[in-house]
């Protein structure tokens, strides 16, 4: 049984959770974690767990470990090339077959920058991970987390026979974590802010673009799931250049977002009204005056998906609460997080 993982990302919220859940479900597995700064009380939680302390410019320290893995799972910054070239360097340094699991998102998926036309209304695309493989890994080069998948997929098409890679793709994820250190997800603590800038919830234009959604025990199945395949010799599942999973389960408009982020917000005494706002490509580019294009991205895009590949190949069933059931408690902790005093 292959059992030795490598682990990047642990203290953040997709990684934590990833990690947490593999320790949980499988003690058995051995697991070894690289970390730049591990928290004070990690080996009193996980004292079974190998903790490598360095960070993702460490190259030689990474390729090491990776050389010694069965498996490397890497969720920590999934744009950072030198880390994913480093594990990959390692993991071909092995005399045997060895698997690679990457974290990418479905921001590969938006429009914007190559177009406008769709910034704040409604495209009907959605990308079956199965049906729409060729388009999902053969991206332009100016998409985001582009430049990495592409270098996993090259990896797979040269080195396939004794290195087995998947990609793991998920929409925006709420709910909390359940790591060793980040708990709260991304999209609501940022759309919290640019509230707070704002004084309103918001949607850019008439709002109607969707994204796709997944909360994060559901997500963290699929890795289970694919950490599990891996360890039985591979299993029934897609790896190298079909070996894209996308995850979401649900969709939701900015629109819809925002207006019921503004009757919470209201009832918790934190906005003046129920009503939520519709603002101008100008207004959202002046609320991230440092990178523009971050508000466009995160609330003006398209960004629809479907996790065929997952319930085809790992019998991947969403179970925990929809994304509507936790955006009460999301959208408080991200307050809180923000020290934002009611009215």
């Amino acid at each position: 049984m292959w059992t030795k993982n490598i682990r990047t990302g642990v203290t953040g919220y997709i990684g934590g959770s990833v990690f947490a859940a593999l320790a949980r479900q499988h003690p058995e597995y051995d697991l070894t974690v690289l970390l730049r700064k591990p928290p004070t009380d990690f080996k009193s939680q996980f004292p079974g767990v190998k903790l490598i302390q360095g960070n993702f410019d460490d190259s030689d320290i990474i390729a090491e470990a990776a050389s010694s893995a069965d498996i490397v799972i890497h969720n920590g910054d999934g744009d950072h090339e030198n880390a994913l070239n480093s594990i990959i360097t390692g993991l071909l340094r092995r005399a045997k077959k060895s698997y690679l699991i990457k974290l990418s998102g479905t921001g590969t998926l938006y429009e914007y920058p190559a177009t406008k036309a769709y910034l704040g209304r409604f495209n009907p695309k959605i990308y079956s991970d199965i049906e729409d493989i060729q388009d999902l890994v053969s991206r332009p080069d100016t998409a985001l987390h582009r430049p990495t998948d592409a270098i996993v997929l090259k990896a797979a098409s040269e080195h396939g026979h004794v290195l087995k890679t998947a990609i793991v793709c998920p929409p925006d994820i709420c709910g909390r974590g359940r790591g060793p250190g980040r708990r709260a997800s991304y999209y609501i603590p940022w759309f919290v802010q640019a509230i707070q800038k704002l004084g309103k919830p918001f949607y850019l234009g008439s709002g109607e673009n969707m994204r796709g959604w997944v909360h994060i025990d559901d997500f963290v199945q699929i890795y289970v799931k694919l950490v599990e395949a891996a360890v039985a010799g591979g299993g029934n599942v897609s790896w190298g250049q079909e070996g894209y999973f996308l995850a979401a389960t649900q969709e939701a408009s900015q629109k819809e977002i925002a207006e019921v982020t503004a009757r919470i917000l209201f009832m918790e005494g934190r906005v003046s009204s129920t009503q939520a706002q519709s603002i101008s490509n100008e207004e959202m580019a002046s609320l991230f005056p440092d990178a523009p294009d971050t508000g466009f991205f995160s609330f003006g895009c398209n960004s629809r998906s479907k996790a065929d590949r997952a319930r085809k190949e790992l019998g991947y069933v969403p179970k925990a609460p929809s994304f509507w059931d936790v955006l009460d408690s999301d959208l408080m902790d991200a307050v809180a997080a923000a020290k934002w005093e009611s009215r």
